[in-house]
């Protein structure tokens, strides 16, 4: 899948390895990891971002949003629902997002998921994120663009899902 053919309106996929150091920072803020796993949280050197940043990409595929002026303002990942990376031909695809606390509100995230969405549109594919129940822009985001919510999980993280075969 080759996310860096992803485009928007107004966003541009563009490879992680384009990333400065001062684009990781502002990407992994604390704010902005607030509500993910534990393992994007207490980033505390350059090289504690681009390790994860190089982690995700061993299992997932990966793709920085850039803006028009080419500032990088999210991270998409989307990792396979399999026990193997090497297995990926399954229809399932955990979704997961982020965008810098500078880029929020500005309607960022419904393109980003209405690119993907048409990247995907059609084919049997499955898309799934786990969502924290305070992360409540996440939640209408991903509503806004027609994933179903499910009941909320132990810890208190709601599943999201859409299928693309409409």
């Amino acid at each position: 899948m080759d996310l860096l053919k992803l485009r928007s309106s107004r966003l541009h996929a563009i490879s992680p390895m384009a990333l400065t150091g001062a684009d990781r920072a502002a990407l992994l803020a604390p704010e902005a990891v607030r509500w993910l796993p534990p393992g994007f949280q207490r980033l505390e050197t350059d090289e504690d971002r681009a390790a994860l940043i190089e982690g995700l990409a061993k299992d997932a595929d990966i793709a920085v949003w850039a803006d028009e002026a080419g500032l990088a303002v999210g991270l998409l990942i989307l990792s396979f629902a399999v026990a193997s990376p090497a297995d990926r031909t399954h229809s399932t695809r955990h979704l997961g997002y982020l965008f810098a606390p500078a880029a929020w509100g500005q309607g960022y995230a419904t393109e980003m998921l209405q690119a993907l969405q048409s990247l995907f549109r059609g084919q049997d594919v499955m898309l799934s994120g786990g969502v924290m129940q305070e992360n409540t822009a996440s939640a209408r985001a991903l509503l806004k663009a027609g994933f179903t919510a499910g009941p909320v999980q132990d810890g208190g993280e709601v599943i999201y899902t859409w299928s693309a075969r409409l």
